[in-house]
């Protein structure tokens, strides 16, 4: 919520039906979500990725958290930042070009650029969907998670934008916060989930009797 919510409530307020705006920006993030689903599915399938879920995990887990760090310190990382910097500006200028229109189509556009930005639940979600069997098992997958965020983004965005300013809070700072704890989540389900709850060496050995005449 602290990444989208103030996207959101600077689309769904530009017309008098909010609840239609926001139904509409909220398709346009959930769909692409599903093409990310499809396309990390196919990946997995494509270079059989499920064993190595944990170590991606745990490398998206970092790079939140030096992506956050950054942030916090102001330190530039060679390469990363600059990227981010360009990306960031680039979804900027389309969100500023599309903002003005203030069509139906340019919410469900903006929705779907939403759906681009970093986040460490999407990226969690993404994960399992490398063990997934297909691209239709990951869009469907993520289509799903997506529709779970909803109840958050339909009646959470206003009470975001009531504490944001009752407290004068800075939406960078709180988005860079989240991120770092995002990256902290990430890197604990692999210790506390994951690996607990493996089958040990021993539980995995088959017996094989072998008779002999």
């Amino acid at each position: 919520m602290g990444m989208c919510s103030p996207l959101a409530l600077a689309v769904t307020s530009m017309k008098k039906s909010v609840l239609l705006n926001r139904l509409l920006y909220n398709s346009g993030r959930i769909f692409t979500y599903g093409v990310f689903g499809a396309i990390v599915s196919s990946a997995g399938v494509i270079f059989q990725f499920p064993e190595f879920q944990n170590i991606l995990t745990i490398a998206l887990g970092i790079a939140l958290l030096i992506i956050g760090f950054a942030g916090v310190s102001g330190v530039k990382i060679p390469l990363v930042t600059s990227g981010l910097q360009q990306f960031t500006a680039f979804l900027k200028s389309l969100f500023s070009k599309f903002l003005q229109r203030k069509t139906y189509a340019s919410i469900v556009f903006l929705g779907a650029l939403n759906g681009l930005l970093p986040c460490g639940l999407t990226f969690l979600a993404l994960t399992y969907c490398l063990t997934l069997k297909g691209p239709i098992d990951g869009f469907t997958f993520m289509i799903l998670f997506g529709a779970g965020t909803l109840p958050a983004m339909f009646g959470l965005t206003s009470l975001i934008n009531f504490l944001i300013n009752r407290f004068h809070l800075n939406i960078q700072k709180v988005t860079i916060g989240l991120m770092i704890v995002s990256g902290c989540l990430l890197i604990a389900r692999v210790f506390l989930i994951h690996i607990p709850h493996a089958p040990s060496f021993e539980e995995s050995l088959i017996d094989i009797v072998l008779c002999h005449q």
